[in-house]
């Protein structure tokens, strides 16, 4: 119905309509219209500043903004900036002046069954997803319905779902994982989605109950956070059987922690990236408690390689930059010939990211290039680093940075969020990662902090961030 809507309002297969709503069933019913038409959805952050809405608005050319009303004052600051914005429609009640009811559109007239003005191909662009963008301006990641069907197959062979399997979709839909792992995944295989707009641990443990979720996703510090909640184990959990952790390392002792606490359900720890759509890899349970630091081997239909700075591959267990290649890898990015070229090539996607690979197809990522630390002429890999800091009993959350050093170039700072109830000093924190790593990897400073790391919408902490703190 959406979809003959915009049609009817002009749209047609390759124009871009931008959507910046929490999750709801108005943002699927918005994707999926956006979708079926041929035109392209820019899923948008709505967590991102407004010269940064502004650039993404402009780069898409997107001609229509749905959106939800808490949004208003940042996007009535830049509407007037974007040319090709020709109408804004807003979900809920009364909407400003200027702008139209997105209930309204669905209160039109359907017409007929909609057809493109020209078949959808395979190879065609869906979806519009930009990455966060750590560096320089974000990059748009042109999202093909190839791309979105390969990643749906390789999320429900993870999952071992079917259609009497319910998900709790609480990672943001403007990520990969929200839209492409878990909506798109669960309606390929007829499964059911449970959507909530935010994550929320009472409310989360509530719904699981209530509504007999079988299947969730998210980052360890979610599981934490949950068991946290006074009486949590009192909530009926049974029905759940598997749940994903991805955007960062999960220590083996809070794995241990929630494998006794939930000893029925499946846990797995996954890899992947927006240029990939969603999944690369991932490591079941057997395998993480066998390999704690691995993501696992690549999912069926991906290849992966250990490639050295011209692209060649090297030997098992050799350290380089992660590469990917296969039906899932993005088409490259919007309106950018020059990073498209470099980041893809001949079908490898360059992620950026450093890691190995054992003789068995195991993957261990070891840092991002950019956060790689040099000190005194070591390379030191950050991942290393926080996962001896993990293995103190006092510590939730540890990432570290290099910050400059006048005699070594660069040092190891840490940056701590503890245990609630638990204490350490900085002296203790070092003396203990010397257990584990060598000794000019350990940490020449350590911060304590009294809140969670700051992350990005995708969970992985914003190390930039951490260098000012």
């Amino acid at each position: 119905k959406f979809a003959n809507v915009l049609k009817a309002h002009g749209m047609k297969k390759g124009d871009r309509v931008a959507v910046m709503m929490p999750n709801s069933w108005e943002y699927a019913v918005a994707y999926y219209g956006i979708v079926r038409l041929g035109a392209i959805s820019v899923n948008l952050n709505w967590r991102c500043a407004p010269p940064e809405l502004e650039y993404m608005l402009k780069d898409s050319g997107a001609r229509f903004l749905l959106m939800s009303p808490e949004y208003w004052e940042v996007i009535n600051s830049i509407k007037n900036k974007v040319p090709d914005l020709e109408g804004i429609y807003m979900r809920g009640g009364e909407v400003p002046d200027g702008v139209k009811s997105f209930q309204d559109l669905l209160d039109q007239d359907p017409g007929a069954k909609v057809e493109a003005d020209s078949p959808v191909t395979q190879d065609d662009v869906a979806a519009i997803l930009y990455t966060s963008g750590t560096t320089g301006v974000p990059k748009g990641a042109m999202q093909t319905h190839r791309n979105l069907i390969s990643n749906a197959c390789i999320a429900s062979r993870l999952a071992d779902g079917d259609e009497n399997d319910r998900t709790l979709v609480i990672a943001p839909m403007f990520h990969a994982t929200g839209i492409n792992s878990q909506l798109t995944a669960f309606l390929n295989i007829g499964g059911c989605s449970v959507i909530r707009p935010a994550f929320l641990p009472d409310d989360t443990l509530k719904k699981i109950s209530e509504e007999n979720i079988t299947f969730g996703a998210g980052v360890a510090a979610m599981f934490v956070l949950l068991m946290m909640v006074p009486e949590w184990n009192e909530y009926d959990l049974s029905s759940l059987r598997y749940f994903v952790f991805g955007g960062s390392a999960v220590p083996v002792p809070l794995f241990e922690q929630i494998i006794e606490a939930l000893p029925d359900v499946q846990f797995g720890n996954v890899w992947g990236l927006t240029e990939s759509t969603s999944i690369v890899s991932w490591n079941p349970l057997k395998d993480i408690l066998r390999i704690p630091d691995s993501v696992g081997p690549p999912a069926p239909i991906l290849e992966v390689k250990v490639a050295d700075e011209n692209g060649e591959e090297l030997p098992r267990g050799d350290i380089g930059e992660l590469l990917v290649k296969g039906p899932s890898v993005v088409k490259g990015y919007w309106n950018k010939p020059e990073d498209t070229e470099e980041t893809f090539v001949d079908g490898w996607v360059h992620t950026g990211d450093l890691g190995s690979m054992d003789e068995d197809g195991y993957i261990r990522v070891m840092d991002r290039i950019k956060d790689m630390i040099i000190s005194g002429g070591e390379n030191i890999y950050c991942v290393e680093v926080e996962n001896a800091l993990l293995q103190h009993p006092a510590v939730l959350e540890a990432a570290v940075v290099g910050v400059p050093d006048e005699v070594m170039g660069e040092a190891v700072k840490a940056v701590i969020f503890l245990r609630p109830g638990m204490t350490a000093t900085e002296e203790e924190i070092i003396e203990h990662s010397r257990k584990y790593i060598a000794s000019y990897k350990k940490p020449r400073q350590v911060v304590f902090t009294s809140e969670l790391l700051p992350k990005n919408p995708g969970g992985k902490v914003i190390k930039s961030m951490l260098k000012e703190m």
